[in-house]
């Protein structure tokens, strides 16, 4: 197997700086392919965020850029207490509300330029900054996957309700395959509980990955063999542990409930709002 690759929050994603822009450029660009490549009853149509439409999400996608682009120039808009994942970015959309969908996508283009150099520039700079995130500090490329991970999700919410492929890099899928599976223990995290879990995800090829919680941190990491392993198809599984599709349990039968928590949290009365921005 060739290099495994981990994120922490306390270390940070191991890719190589210039293979993790490389990945950003590819998603980006095909996020903006794809949009401009839309007929106005598609950006009319709903997507699988249950309150929004297709141009609805896509200009969440394009306010979540925006802001991270601010943050990561010294600014701490995202970082707020106050953030609140199930109100909050329904007040931003509407400072776009009556936008047209190529104002958007050129929204999104010049933001996501910006965030691709700035992560240069602290890869460049040797940054070790740790940055408030979903679960307390963490080392500043968490937050770089976890923008990678929510755009990726919802680029699936506005392509799978069109019926049109909602294809991906390899290297997307193993990033945001890692991520999913992280993101999943954060409220395991924040109860104070300890998960260790072996996951295979079956994709462009075949990874093994564990994950790992404890009341401090969290660890997704590529290994290369394992004693038990539970098996589900990506991205299905990916999509189930963001409260999408068929149940976690039914996908990976055999996993730790806690894998569960934040998919039900999505379901829930309480989550549904947005359901996707934790």
């Amino acid at each position: 197997m060739d290099d495994c690759w981990s994120i922490s929050t306390g270390d940070g994603v191991s890719l190589a700086p210039e293979g993790l822009t490389d990945l950003l450029a590819v998603h980006h660009h095909r996020l903006i392919d794809t949009w401009q490549g839309l007929g106005p009853a598609q950006w009319a149509h709903q997507s699988r965020n249950t309150q929004w439409s297709v141009h609805d999400t896509v200009r969440h996608v394009a306010d979540v850029m925006e802001r991270t682009v601010v943050v990561a120039n010294g600014a701490q808009a995202l970082n707020k207490t106050d953030f609140d994942p199930r109100s909050t970015p329904i007040a931003w959309l509407a400072t776009s509300e009556g936008e047209t969908p190529s104002v958007t996508i050129e929204r999104f283009a010049k933001a996501s330029a910006s965030h691709r150099a700035r992560i240069s520039e602290r890869f460049a700079q040797l940054d070790t900054a740790r940055e408030r995130t979903v679960y307390g500090t963490a080392h500043w490329t968490v937050n770089v996957v976890h923008v990678l991970w929510d755009s990726w999700l919802h680029e699936r919410d506005v392509l799978i309700p069109l019926g049109l492929p909602a294809d991906s890099s390899e290297e997307e899928e193993r990033l945001v395959g890692l991520y999913g599976l992280l993101m999943a223990l954060v409220p395991s995290m924040r109860m104070g509980q300890s998960v260790s879990s072996t996951i295979q995800l079956n994709g462009f090829g075949i990874r093994t990955l564990k994950v790992t919680c404890d009341a401090r941190s969290l660890r997704s990491a590529e290994v290369t063999a394992a004693e038990r392993v539970i098996s589900g198809a990506m991205p299905a599984v990916i999509d189930a542990l963001a409260g999408r599709g068929d149940a976690v349990g039914d996908l990976l039968p055999g996993a730790p409930e806690q894998l569960g928590y934040l998919a039900a949290f999505f379901n829930s009365s309480e989550g549904q709002t947005e359901h996707a921005q934790p």
